[in-house]
Protein backbone atom coordinates (compact mmCIF):
# COMPACT_ATOMS: atom_id res chain seq x y z
CA UNK A 1 0.00 0.00 0.00
CA UNK A 2 2.87 2.27 0.45
CA UNK A 3 4.05 2.57 -3.30
CA UNK A 4 0.64 4.00 -3.80
CA UNK A 5 0.70 6.61 -1.30
CA UNK A 6 4.58 7.55 -3.12
CA UNK A 7 2.69 8.02 -6.63
CA UNK A 8 0.61 10.68 -7.59
CA UNK A 9 -3.18 10.28 -8.58
CA UNK A 10 -1.68 11.33 -12.21
CA UNK A 11 0.94 8.03 -12.14
CA UNK A 12 -1.75 5.84 -10.64
CA UNK A 13 -4.18 6.82 -13.62
CA UNK A 14 -1.28 6.24 -16.20
CA UNK A 15 -0.68 2.63 -14.46
CA UNK A 16 -4.04 1.47 -14.32
CA UNK A 17 -6.21 2.86 -17.36
CA UNK A 18 -4.33 1.10 -19.89
CA UNK A 19 -5.37 -2.32 -18.23
CA UNK A 20 -9.17 -1.22 -17.88
CA UNK A 21 -10.23 -3.52 -20.72
CA UNK A 22 -7.99 -6.56 -18.96
CA UNK A 23 -9.74 -5.56 -15.54
CA UNK A 24 -13.22 -5.57 -17.70
CA UNK A 25 -13.03 -8.75 -19.10
CA UNK A 26 -11.23 -10.43 -15.79
CA UNK A 27 -14.64 -8.74 -13.90
CA UNK A 28 -17.00 -10.39 -16.46
CA UNK A 29 -15.85 -13.85 -17.05
CA UNK A 30 -14.23 -14.43 -13.57
CA UNK A 31 -11.49 -16.04 -14.55
CA UNK A 32 -7.54 -15.19 -15.86
CA UNK A 33 -8.10 -17.75 -19.23
CA UNK A 34 -11.83 -16.72 -20.35
CA UNK A 35 -10.70 -12.87 -19.85
CA UNK A 36 -7.63 -13.51 -21.98
CA UNK A 37 -9.64 -15.42 -24.39
CA UNK A 38 -12.38 -12.52 -24.57
CA UNK A 39 -9.50 -10.20 -25.77
CA UNK A 40 -7.41 -12.81 -28.06
CA UNK A 41 -4.32 -12.91 -25.82
CA UNK A 42 -2.33 -15.85 -23.86
CA UNK A 43 -3.18 -15.96 -20.39
CA UNK A 44 0.05 -15.66 -19.51
CA UNK A 45 -0.56 -12.43 -20.81
CA UNK A 46 -2.99 -10.73 -18.93
CA UNK A 47 -1.73 -13.07 -15.51
CA UNK A 48 1.52 -11.07 -16.32
CA UNK A 49 -0.64 -7.69 -16.31
CA UNK A 50 -2.10 -7.80 -13.63
CA UNK A 51 0.82 -9.06 -11.46
CA UNK A 52 2.80 -5.95 -13.28
CA UNK A 53 0.04 -3.69 -12.12
CA UNK A 54 0.03 -5.37 -8.78
CA UNK A 55 3.37 -4.69 -7.87
CA UNK A 56 3.03 -1.03 -9.13
CA UNK A 57 0.02 -0.20 -6.77
CA UNK A 58 1.97 -1.91 -3.46
CA UNK A 59 -1.12 -4.06 -3.30
CA UNK A 60 -3.08 -7.63 -4.44
CA UNK A 61 -5.88 -7.03 -6.50
CA UNK A 62 -7.09 -10.73 -6.76
CA UNK A 63 -6.98 -14.24 -4.29
CA UNK A 64 -5.62 -16.41 -6.29
CA UNK A 65 -5.99 -20.19 -5.82
CA UNK A 66 -5.78 -23.48 -8.29
CA UNK A 67 -9.97 -23.56 -9.20
CA UNK A 68 -10.65 -19.40 -8.98
CA UNK A 69 -9.73 -15.95 -8.54
CA UNK A 70 -11.59 -13.66 -6.02
CA UNK A 71 -11.44 -9.79 -6.34
CA UNK A 72 -10.02 -8.15 -3.38
CA UNK A 73 -11.04 -4.76 -1.92
CA UNK A 74 -9.04 -2.64 -3.98
CA UNK A 75 -9.64 -5.48 -7.19
CA UNK A 76 -13.43 -4.50 -6.37
CA UNK A 77 -12.86 -0.64 -6.69
CA UNK A 78 -10.85 -0.76 -10.03
CA UNK A 79 -12.68 -3.78 -11.61
CA UNK A 80 -15.90 -1.60 -11.09
CA UNK A 81 -14.40 1.28 -12.46
CA UNK A 82 -13.30 -0.75 -15.20
CA UNK A 83 -16.45 -1.88 -16.26
CA UNK A 84 -17.64 1.51 -16.26
CA UNK A 85 -14.79 3.21 -18.32
CA UNK A 86 -15.03 0.23 -20.86
CA UNK A 87 -18.80 0.88 -20.97
CA UNK A 88 -18.14 4.22 -22.10
CA UNK A 89 -15.76 3.64 -24.55
CA UNK A 90 -18.04 0.93 -26.34
CA UNK A 91 -20.67 3.55 -26.26
CA UNK A 92 -18.64 5.93 -27.87
CA UNK A 93 -16.96 3.50 -30.63
CA UNK A 94 -20.80 2.55 -31.45
CA UNK A 95 -22.26 6.10 -31.94
CA UNK A 96 -18.38 6.69 -34.29
CA UNK A 97 -19.86 3.46 -36.45
CA UNK A 98 -23.15 5.60 -36.95
CA UNK A 99 -20.94 8.38 -39.12
CA UNK A 100 -20.08 5.51 -41.29
CA UNK A 101 -20.87 6.88 -45.63
CA UNK A 102 -22.11 3.32 -46.63
CA UNK A 103 -22.84 0.15 -45.14
CA UNK A 104 -26.14 -1.34 -44.16
CA UNK A 105 -28.69 0.85 -42.33
CA UNK A 106 -30.24 -0.45 -39.40
CA UNK A 107 -33.66 0.26 -39.58
CA UNK A 108 -36.68 -0.34 -36.92
CA UNK A 109 -40.23 -0.51 -38.01
CA UNK A 110 -43.55 -1.74 -36.63
CA UNK A 111 -44.48 -5.17 -37.31
CA UNK A 112 -47.55 -3.48 -39.77
CA UNK A 113 -45.79 -1.30 -41.39
CA UNK A 114 -43.14 -3.74 -42.29
CA UNK A 115 -45.33 -6.57 -43.80
CA UNK A 116 -47.51 -4.35 -45.90
CA UNK A 117 -45.33 -1.58 -46.86
CA UNK A 118 -41.63 -2.05 -46.02
CA UNK A 119 -41.00 -5.67 -47.20
CA UNK A 120 -42.75 -4.78 -50.80
CA UNK A 121 -40.35 -2.02 -51.39
CA UNK A 122 -37.64 -3.50 -50.29
CA UNK A 123 -35.91 -4.38 -53.65
CA UNK A 124 -36.64 -0.96 -54.45
CA UNK A 125 -34.37 0.19 -51.85
CA UNK A 126 -31.42 -2.12 -52.96
CA UNK A 127 -31.67 -0.61 -56.51
CA UNK A 128 -31.34 2.82 -55.41
CA UNK A 129 -27.86 1.40 -53.81
CA UNK A 130 -29.40 1.62 -50.51
CA UNK A 131 -28.63 -1.51 -47.88
CA UNK A 132 -31.42 -1.43 -45.23
CA UNK A 133 -31.62 -4.27 -42.38
CA UNK A 134 -35.16 -4.28 -40.82
CA UNK A 135 -35.48 -4.67 -37.17
CA UNK A 136 -39.00 -5.86 -36.61
CA UNK A 137 -40.10 -4.72 -33.39
CA UNK A 138 -43.55 -2.72 -32.10
CA UNK A 139 -41.44 -1.34 -29.05
CA UNK A 140 -39.65 2.30 -29.26
CA UNK A 141 -36.44 1.98 -29.64
CA UNK A 142 -33.48 2.42 -27.22
CA UNK A 143 -30.93 4.80 -29.92
CA UNK A 144 -28.40 4.62 -26.88
CA UNK A 145 -27.79 1.29 -27.18
CA UNK A 146 -26.06 2.16 -30.31
CA UNK A 147 -27.76 -1.20 -32.33
CA UNK A 148 -30.07 0.58 -34.29
CA UNK A 149 -29.34 3.41 -36.83
CA UNK A 150 -33.25 4.69 -37.14
CA UNK A 151 -36.93 4.13 -36.63
CA UNK A 152 -40.32 4.57 -38.52
CA UNK A 153 -42.72 5.58 -36.12
CA UNK A 154 -46.29 6.98 -36.01
CA UNK A 155 -47.71 8.98 -33.97
CA UNK A 156 -48.51 12.98 -32.99
CA UNK A 157 -44.43 13.57 -32.58
CA UNK A 158 -42.20 15.22 -33.18
CA UNK A 159 -40.17 12.79 -30.23
CA UNK A 160 -38.45 15.14 -27.92
CA UNK A 161 -34.11 13.73 -27.61
CA UNK A 162 -34.28 12.58 -30.84
CA UNK A 163 -34.05 14.02 -34.68
CA UNK A 164 -37.65 13.91 -35.86
CA UNK A 165 -38.45 13.86 -39.46
CA UNK A 166 -42.00 14.03 -40.93
CA UNK A 167 -42.29 11.33 -43.83
CA UNK A 168 -46.13 11.47 -44.48
CA UNK A 169 -49.24 12.56 -43.49
CA UNK A 170 -51.70 9.98 -42.79
CA UNK A 171 -55.80 9.25 -43.56
CA UNK A 172 -57.56 6.84 -41.73
CA UNK A 173 -60.80 4.88 -43.85
CA UNK A 174 -62.73 1.74 -43.17
CA UNK A 175 -62.38 -1.16 -45.61
CA UNK A 176 -63.63 -4.52 -46.60
CA UNK A 177 -63.39 -7.60 -48.81
CA UNK A 178 -65.44 -6.56 -52.00
CA UNK A 179 -68.03 -9.28 -51.20
CA UNK A 180 -68.69 -8.74 -47.83
CA UNK A 181 -70.46 -5.26 -48.00
CA UNK A 182 -73.05 -5.70 -50.41
CA UNK A 183 -74.64 -3.28 -52.16
CA UNK A 184 -74.19 0.48 -52.31
CA UNK A 185 -74.50 1.43 -48.53
CA UNK A 186 -72.96 4.85 -47.09
CA UNK A 187 -70.91 3.98 -43.97
CA UNK A 188 -73.63 5.08 -41.77
CA UNK A 189 -75.88 2.77 -43.42
CA UNK A 190 -72.98 -0.02 -43.02
CA UNK A 191 -71.74 0.61 -39.58
CA UNK A 192 -75.63 0.43 -38.09
CA UNK A 193 -76.15 -2.61 -40.23
CA UNK A 194 -76.67 -6.18 -38.31
CA UNK A 195 -74.75 -7.63 -40.70
CA UNK A 196 -71.45 -6.12 -40.06
CA UNK A 197 -68.50 -7.08 -37.47
CA UNK A 198 -66.15 -3.92 -36.78
CA UNK A 199 -62.61 -5.30 -37.01
CA UNK A 200 -60.98 -3.59 -34.08
CA UNK A 201 -57.08 -2.88 -33.55
CA UNK A 202 -56.78 -2.95 -30.03
CA UNK A 203 -53.45 -1.37 -29.25
CA UNK A 204 -54.19 1.29 -31.57
CA UNK A 205 -57.13 2.51 -29.85
CA UNK A 206 -55.00 3.17 -26.60
CA UNK A 207 -51.45 4.03 -28.09
CA UNK A 208 -52.72 7.53 -28.35
CA UNK A 209 -52.53 7.24 -32.23
CA UNK A 210 -56.51 7.96 -32.75
CA UNK A 211 -56.25 4.51 -35.08
CA UNK A 212 -59.57 4.14 -33.52
CA UNK A 213 -63.85 3.59 -34.65
CA UNK A 214 -64.60 5.92 -32.28
CA UNK A 215 -62.22 8.58 -33.39
CA UNK A 216 -63.24 7.94 -36.99
CA UNK A 217 -67.05 7.65 -36.78
CA UNK A 218 -66.69 11.53 -34.65
CA UNK A 219 -64.53 13.19 -37.80
CA UNK A 220 -66.77 11.61 -40.13
CA UNK A 221 -70.09 12.42 -38.32
CA UNK A 222 -71.31 9.52 -37.04
CA UNK A 223 -72.23 7.23 -34.00
CA UNK A 224 -71.66 4.58 -33.20
CA UNK A 225 -74.22 2.68 -31.48
CA UNK A 226 -74.57 -0.63 -28.88
CA UNK A 227 -74.70 -3.14 -31.76
CA UNK A 228 -71.38 -1.96 -33.67
CA UNK A 229 -69.78 -1.96 -30.59
CA UNK A 230 -71.40 -5.56 -29.77
CA UNK A 231 -70.17 -6.84 -32.65
CA UNK A 232 -66.66 -6.53 -32.80
CA UNK A 233 -63.29 -8.57 -32.88
CA UNK A 234 -60.15 -7.22 -31.39
CA UNK A 235 -56.39 -7.90 -32.95
CA UNK A 236 -53.34 -6.67 -31.19
CA UNK A 237 -52.02 -5.27 -34.47
CA UNK A 238 -53.52 -3.44 -37.03
CA UNK A 239 -51.90 -5.77 -40.09
CA UNK A 240 -54.04 -8.80 -38.47
CA UNK A 241 -57.03 -6.52 -38.94
CA UNK A 242 -56.67 -5.69 -42.80
CA UNK A 243 -56.00 -8.85 -43.06
CA UNK A 244 -59.53 -10.44 -41.53
CA UNK A 245 -60.97 -8.12 -43.55
CA UNK A 246 -59.46 -9.99 -46.50
CA UNK A 247 -61.11 -12.94 -45.35
CA UNK A 248 -64.34 -11.64 -44.95
CA UNK A 249 -64.71 -11.34 -41.21
CA UNK A 250 -65.79 -7.68 -41.24
CA UNK A 251 -65.13 -4.24 -41.28
CA UNK A 252 -61.55 -2.81 -40.25
CA UNK A 253 -59.73 0.83 -39.92
CA UNK A 254 -57.10 1.15 -42.56
CA UNK A 255 -54.90 3.90 -42.93
CA UNK A 256 -52.05 5.55 -45.34
CA UNK A 257 -49.05 2.97 -46.65
CA UNK A 258 -51.21 -0.22 -44.72
CA UNK A 259 -53.89 -0.53 -47.41
CA UNK A 260 -52.85 0.89 -50.49
CA UNK A 261 -51.48 -2.48 -51.87
CA UNK A 262 -54.30 -4.48 -51.04
CA UNK A 263 -57.05 -2.11 -52.91
CA UNK A 264 -54.85 -1.83 -56.04
CA UNK A 265 -54.55 -5.55 -56.09
CA UNK A 266 -58.82 -5.59 -55.50
CA UNK A 267 -58.05 -7.86 -52.20
CA UNK A 268 -59.72 -4.97 -50.11
CA UNK A 269 -62.38 -1.84 -51.28
CA UNK A 270 -63.31 1.58 -49.22
CA UNK A 271 -66.32 1.28 -47.57
CA UNK A 272 -66.14 5.27 -46.22
CA UNK A 273 -64.81 8.32 -46.86
CA UNK A 274 -60.87 9.02 -45.75
CA UNK A 275 -60.36 11.31 -42.87
CA UNK A 276 -57.32 12.75 -42.39
CA UNK A 277 -55.42 11.43 -38.94
CA UNK A 278 -53.65 14.04 -36.43
CA UNK A 279 -50.80 10.98 -36.29
CA UNK A 280 -48.01 10.64 -39.32
CA UNK A 281 -44.90 8.56 -40.28
CA UNK A 282 -41.70 10.00 -38.44
CA UNK A 283 -38.77 8.66 -39.50
CA UNK A 284 -36.60 9.58 -35.95
CA UNK A 285 -32.94 8.69 -34.78
CA UNK A 286 -30.30 10.17 -32.79
CA UNK A 287 -29.01 13.89 -33.84
CA UNK A 288 -25.35 12.05 -34.08
CA UNK A 289 -27.27 9.85 -36.91
CA UNK A 290 -29.48 12.94 -38.51
CA UNK A 291 -25.45 14.27 -39.86
CA UNK A 292 -24.48 11.61 -41.79
CA UNK A 293 -25.12 11.04 -45.36
CA UNK A 294 -26.54 7.68 -44.83
CA UNK A 295 -29.81 9.26 -42.90
CA UNK A 296 -29.60 11.54 -45.97
CA UNK A 297 -30.07 8.77 -48.41
CA UNK A 298 -32.57 6.93 -46.19
CA UNK A 299 -34.63 10.19 -45.71
CA UNK A 300 -34.51 10.84 -49.28
CA UNK A 301 -35.45 7.20 -50.45
CA UNK A 302 -38.18 7.14 -47.89
CA UNK A 303 -40.03 10.30 -48.94
CA UNK A 304 -39.85 9.09 -52.40
CA UNK A 305 -41.31 6.14 -52.03
CA UNK A 306 -44.23 7.13 -49.70
CA UNK A 307 -45.06 10.21 -52.48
Amino acid sequence: MNKSHEMSRAELMARVIPQAPVLAAIARENSFSKAAEKLGVHQSAVSHRITQLEEALGFALFARTTRQITPTEYGKVLCAAALETVDVWDAAFDRLEKFRTEGTVRLSVASALAMKWVLPNLAAAQQAGLEIALDVNDRPVDFTRGTIDAAIRFGAGPYPGLHSSLLKKAEIMPVASPGYVNGDRTFEEVIGAPDITLLRDAVGEHDGTDFSWEYYAGQAGVRLDAHANAKALYFDRSDLVLQAAINGMGVGLGRTLLIEGDVAQGFLKPVGPAIPMKSAYWLVCSPEFAKTERFQQLAGWLRDQMK
